[in-house]
């Protein structure tokens, strides 16, 4: 796998370090498998900035023309990171079912469980254009097209 997280520079996003029962008990709390590849990243580091802080993409938004910035990847803790999903959704009036692994104040990427209770794909939302479209078919494929 390539470099993922930026760890020369400390990030407010980096919550305690957590070990696999902790892993257990958010996904059971969530009602969700979470993909193995975050479940990995975040055994090593819960939650930073990452290398690389971009995504392709063609479709409409407010951020850039040809991508979208992903310079963060939450992890979780209690009431923290990707904890707070359901009350996040409900605050920005998002549907039930995302659970948000970065983002702020109006453009957000989560993983969306609203079909499916595992191997979620990836979808962005631009609360200032109103767009919500898929990114990635999975977050290993998310992962893998990341670039700087």
């Amino acid at each position: 796998m390539k470099p993922f997280w930026e760890k020369e520079e400390e990030s407010p996003f980096t919550l305690e370090k957590i070990g696999e029962e902790k892993i257990r008990e958010v996904e059971g709390s969530l009602g969700v498998t979470l993909p193995d590849t975050y479940k990995k990243l975040i055994l090593e580091l819960n939650g930073g900035f990452t290398v690389r802080n971009a995504f392709p993409t063609i479709q409409l938004n407010s951020w850039a023309e040809d991508h979208i910035q992903f310079d963060h990847l939450r992890g979780f803790a209690k009431g923290d990171g990707i904890m707070n999903s359901p009350q996040l959704s409900e605050e920005l009036e998002l549907p039930e079912g995302l659970v948000f692994i970065s983002g702020e104040e109006d453009t957000w990427i989560a993983m969306d469980y609203r079909q499916t209770k595992e191997h979620p794909p990836i979808h962005y939302f631009d609360l200032e254009m109103e767009v919500d479209f898929k990114l990635a078919n999975s977050f290993d494929d998310f992962i893998e097209k990341l670039y700087i």
